[in-house]
């Protein structure tokens, strides 16, 4: 083999090898807001961590795994004892954001929310009908802002739905309407 073609065989191997890792989404990480676009699996919960964190965007995390952990994970030895361990301690839940930032004395503060609906349906997160505000059930293709007030009146005048079927109990719902969002939820 002559030379020229012993570094074309190195140079099309590395080009290989560069277009596997790639491909992988293993590539330069995007500077700001990232975005991320993962398969759907049923053992895993997809939370955002956001705030002042190395590496701020969506991950995926087994079931049973706490906030400090996750923290933890990211932001290895940052957490001490007196940092929210009250909240730290909870498990997240699918659609949770996490949202760190300094606090005095190089502590951390810890705060807790979830993902508007558009978001957790872009992911495929299931939505839950008793944590939705209104602007969440506008997201919803088919419910427009007087349904959707109709719908909070109603979880507060009546209760929880616990389930996407209860929501026939709201005037303006059907089982056709229910069937079209089933999906979502």
């Amino acid at each position: 083999m002559t030379r020229r073609s012993e570094r074309f065989v190195l140079w099309l191997l590395a080009a290989t090898l560069c277009i596997s890792y790639l491909h992988k989404g293993h590539g330069v990480p995007l500077q700001g807001e990232s975005v991320a676009f993962i398969h759907r699996t049923s053992a895993r919960l997809t939370i955002r961590l956001a705030g002042r964190v190395p590496k701020p965007g969506v991950y995926r995390f087994t079931e049973g795994v706490s906030i400090a952990d996750v923290i933890n994970m990211t932001l290895p030895g940052s957490l001490t004892e007196q940092d929210g361990m009250c909240l730290c301690s909870r498990d997240i839940t699918a659609g949770d954001v996490v949202t760190v930032l300094p606090g005095k004395d190089q502590h951390v503060e810890i705060s807790l929310s979830k993902m508007s609906a558009r978001e957790q349906m872009l992911l495929g997160i299931p939505l839950n009908p008793d944590l939705m505000d209104g602007a969440d059930w506008e997201a919803l293709p088919g419910i427009g802002p007087g349904l959707a007030r109709d719908i909070v009146v109603d979880r507060h005048k009546n209760g929880e739905f616990c389930t996407i079927d209860r929501l026939e109990r709201v005037p303006g719902i059907g089982s056709k309407r229910i069937e079209a969002l089933r999906r979502y939820f």
